[in-house]
């Protein structure tokens, strides 16, 4: 019996995405082995975390970084750190920020509505510009900016509107005020210049998911301006517990509950050096489209999927969209809801197959995040609900 039958919860196959739902990322075996053995000793971890972020801010080429359980506890101890900087006073009272430069400037039309509440969560307070459907021109991003902006957040989102302000105009204009730019980078991790090529153009805080590079779930990182990064590092919960002074309490930052286990920071450095040092092609998408060829073998033809249009993804049947690739099926002659309930039916039995599906007549069986055997599995439960 499985630790999950155990706990009467269903183990997933995960065919759909990184998703933080289903737990993110697989641990390659390297990293386990980290984990363990970081498990059987304890560590400062005030200088384990420094040393981290050492080898991160090494590797991207960033100026600074700092480990973080996630990307969103990244860009909330970014909003703190360009309210506060290392100003004690005014990190005792977030989220209170009254009084400070506490307004962030978001464009309307550049928004990931989960994820941007990051910078409420610190106390900023959003100031949004343009339009939801047409983007925001250069005059009406400076125009919001006044003595009042700690920030202008922008975020790396699906089908963009033209109009959006690229990342480098967005810089451009922010500095020209002598406002930092936070960036909502979480998965741009694969191609491997989206580790560098925003701290490069000028982004002072980029936030990054560990998951996007085979790290724990429960682990990210925020790399650039160094003087910022250093604000992040006492707002965050090891400052809070004793920061670079040795004096608990003394740095009471925003930060105190994005607590992290030693275990993580050390999984979450061992797997970014491999991420950075690994065959892609061979160790990770050659596999996956083995499989999506597996499936498209064992699931084409069955009568219930009749009516579906077979495409990969990408389209080309090599390489690798973001996190995903695999197999694609659109069922034009469907509604929405009949598409659903085909997606919810395999997820039914033990184990439950998950596939990507945003709503809509299509969805997407991604074959990345799939371990072992799972491939097979898929196929026998299509011809189960579809045969």
């Amino acid at each position: 019996m499985s630790v999950y039958s155990k706990m009467g919860v269903n183990r997933v196959v995960n065919a759909s995405f990184a998703l933080t739902r289903l737990g993110g990322s697989s641990l390659h075996p390297d990293v386990l082995k980290a984990m363990e053995e970081a498990n059987r000793s304890y560590s400062n971890l005030w200088d384990l975390m420094k040393q981290a972020g050492e080898i991160i801010s090494e590797g991207t080429g960033a100026e600074a970084a700092w480990p973080t359980p996630g990307a969103f506890s990244a860009l909330v101890l970014s909003a703190a750190a360009c309210m506060t900087g290392s100003d004690t006073e005014k990190m005792r009272r977030l989220p209170d920020s009254t009084g400070m430069k506490n307004e962030i400037v978001i464009q309307r039309a550049n928004r990931l509505y989960t994820y941007d509440r990051s910078m409420e969560v610190a106390g900023g307070r959003f100031v949004f510009v343009g339009d939801e459907r047409w983007g925001c021109t250069p005059e009406q991003l400076e125009n919001a900016i006044t003595e009042r902006t700690a920030a202008v957040h922008h975020a790396i989102t699906r089908g963009l509107p033209s109009g959006v302000l690229s990342i480098e105009e967005t810089v451009e204009i922010a500095h020209d005020h002598g406002v930092p730019v936070i960036l909502d980078a979480a998965g741009k991790t694969w191609p491997l210049d989206g580790l560098h090529k925003f701290t490069d153009a000028g982004v002072d805080l980029a936030c990054y998911g560990g998951k996007y590079v085979g790290g724990p779930n429960s682990s990210g990182w925020v790399q650039g301006q160094r003087d910022l990064i250093e604000a992040v590092a006492l707002h965050s919960f090891i400052g809070a517990e004793a920061g670079p002074r040795e004096q608990g309490g003394f740095y009471r930052g925003v930060g105190r509950g994005y607590k992290m286990d030693r275990q993580e920071i050390v999984g979450l450095v061992v797997a970014f050096q491999r991420w950075l040092g690994m065959d892609h092609e061979a160790e990770r998408f050659q596999p996956a489209w083995e499989r999506a060829h597996f499936i498209d073998d064992g699931i084409r033809g069955l009568k219930g999927l009749d009516d579906a249009r077979f495409r990969y993804h990408p389209a080309s049947g090599e390489g690798c969209g973001y996190h995903t690739l695999g197999l694609e099926l659109h069922f034009d002659d469907w509604s929405d809801e009949e598409v659903r309930a085909l997606v919810y039916r395999l997820r039914e039995e033990d184990p439950e197959v998950w596939v990507r599906y945003w709503g809509g007549n299509y969805f997407i069986i991604n074959t990345l995040n799939l371990l072992e055997g799972d491939e097979e599995t898929i196929v026998e439960r299509f011809r189960k609900v579809a045969g």
